[in-house]
């Protein structure tokens, strides 16, 4: 099965329909049947696939793959209000809260593990200032789209953050947006 997206001309660099296909056929899966499980949000945002010459559009993918995102959060904040309740949920979003905020209260170039100092990482300039906005839109005080998470990209700096730390940092500051947004 293939995806059906725009290939790059044959000398650019796109994703390689190999890596794609297969995200997408559980994707179209966990669409079509809601109540299954082969795929979930975080899943989704966190797939990573090869480049190759001809391959497909990066950015035709990455937008498809945000729509889903955003369909599958919504089935997720549905399940949760199923299972635990409107309060259950809400508290369920309440811890998750604290637990981004406590990342945050650990003040600017202290909030991820630093890569050794002859090792790129992200820059704790751009991570630390993020991450203020992220706290501000927690506290009702700013607001930040999903997307400009999703689509923030951060400059490589010798010893900065650890990627991993942050990325899955980022992949749950957006799963409490928005499931936030659906709870309403």
């Amino acid at each position: 099965m293939t995806a059906h997206f725009p290939h790059v001309d044959s000398k650019q660099v796109g994703y390689d329909p190999k890596t794609v296909d297969p995200v997408v056929a559980l994707a179209r899966e966990q669409f079509a049947n809601p109540g299954s499980h082969v795929l979930d949000a975080s899943t989704l945002r966190t797939s990573q696939f090869a480049l190759i010459k001809g391959g497909y559009v990066v950015e035709a993918v990455d937008a498809a793959l945000d729509r889903l995102d955003d369909v599958f959060a919504e089935q997720e904040a549905n399940r949760l209000l199923a299972h635990k309740g409107h309060d259950g949920a809400r508290q369920q979003l309440a811890e998750q809260r604290v637990t981004l905020l406590g990342r945050i209260s650990r003040g600017n170039r202290r909030l991820f593990k630093r890569q050794q100092w002859w090792l790129k990482g992200y820059s704790v300039r751009q991570v630390d200032k993020l991450l203020r906005t992220i706290g501000a839109t927690l506290d009702g005080d700013a607001s930040l789209a999903v997307a400009t998470i999703r689509n923030f990209t951060f400059a490589p700096k010798w010893g900065g953050y650890n990627e991993a730390q942050v990325d899955a940092y980022l992949d749950r500051a957006v799963q409490y947006l928005q499931i936030s947004k659906h709870l309403g």
